[in-house]
C-alpha cells in the first residue's frame, strides 16, 4: 500500500482529522475512485504517518479521520545529499530524481558545473513538476520523509557550503578503479556520521580544474568500476550502493 501526501498545515491531530487537497485529492478522487469509509496511510513529509479513513470527500478536499500514528518508518539511517548537475534531456534527470528519492536520499541539490550543457533546464514549471516527482516517488516507496529539491547552486558554491563536511563523494570516470565507491561507503559507516553529500557530474563529466578544486576541499574521488555510466545511471547505482552499505 502506498503512502498519499498532505502538508503539515492540513493535519488537526488534536480534532484526530486532517484534509487532502490539491494532485493528491484529484489522484484519489477521481482516479482511484475513493469513497467515505476506505481507509489511506497518510505522511506530511517530515517523518510522520497517519492511518486514516475517509470521512466526506467534496468538490475539493478529502477530509480524513486519523485512527493511528506512527512516526519514522521505513527511513534509512543516512542523510544523503544527492548533488547533481541538469542532464540535457530533462526526462533523463526527472528519472534520476524519482529513482534516488525511491531509493532513500535525503535531499537534492542541483550543481550547476563546467560541462552543464543546458545551464537554463530548471524553470519554475520544470521545478513545480520535479516536486511532484519527488512526492510521488516518496509516496510509491513507502517514505514519510519528503526530499526537499534545492536552489540550484555553482559547483564552487558546493565546495563552499560543505566546506565542515567530513563525508563527501564525487563519482569521476576517470578515477583509479581502486577508489572504490563500496569500500569508502563501508568506511562512511564505521565513521558513524549520518550525513553524506554525493555529487554526480552532468554528460560531460568534470574538468580537471573541477576535480583539483574538489580534492583541494577533501571529496573523496569515487568509481564505479572500468566501465563508464551514464550520468542518471551512476547516481542511481551510486546512491544503493552508499545507502545499502551504511
Amino acid at each position: 500500500m502506498e503512502y498519499y501526501y498532505t502538508p503539515k498545515k492540513n493535519i488537526d491531530e488534536e480534532k484526530e482529522s486532517l484534509i487532502i487537497d490539491d494532485f493528491e485529492y484529484k489522484h484519489l478522487a477521481k482516479v482511484l475512485r475513493k469513497k467515505n469509509g476506505d481507509q489511506i496511510t497518510i505522511t506530511d513529509g517530515c517523518r510522520n504517518i497517519y492511518h486514516c479513513e475517509i470521512s466526506y470527500i467534496d468538490s475539493k478536499n478529502i477530509t480524513c479521520k486519523i485512527l493511528k500514528k506512527e512516526f519514522n518508518k521505513f527511513e534509512p539511517g543516512l542523510d544523503l545529499v544527492l548533488c547533481i548537475a541538469p542532464l540535457r534531456n530533462m526526462d533523463r534527470l526527472e528519472f534520476a530524481i524519482e529513482k534516488a528519492v525511491e531509493l532513500g536520499v535525503y535531499c537534492i541539490q542541483p550543481v550547476t558545473t563546467e560541462f552543464t550543457i543546458n545551464k537554463n533546464i530548471l524553470s519554475d514549471s520544470k521545478i513545480r513538476r520535479i516536486n511532484k516527482i519527488i512526492i510521488g516517488a516518496m509516496g510509491q516507496s513507502q517514505r514519510c520523509l519528503l526530499p526537499e529539491f534545492q536552489k540550484e547552486i555553482s559547483l564552487n558554491e558546493l565546495a563552499d557550503k560543505t566546506l565542515t563536511e567530513t563525508n563527501k563523494i564525487v563519482m569521476y570516470e576517470s578515477s583509479n578503479p581502486e577508489n572504490d565507491l563500496k569500500q569508502t561507503s563501508i568506511k562512511i559507516a564505521r565513521k558513524e556520521n549520518n550525513k553524506c553529500y554525493l555529487l554526480i557530474g552532468p554528460e560531460g563529466g568534470f574538468s580537471k580544474k573541477e576535480i583539483e578544486l574538489l580534492e583541494k576541499n577533501n571529496w573523496k574521488i569515487c568509481s564505479l568500476g572500468e566501465r563508464k555510466l551514464r550520468a542518471e545511471t551512476a547516481a542511481i547505482v551510486s546512491v544503493f550502493n552508499i545507502i545499502s552499505n551504511y
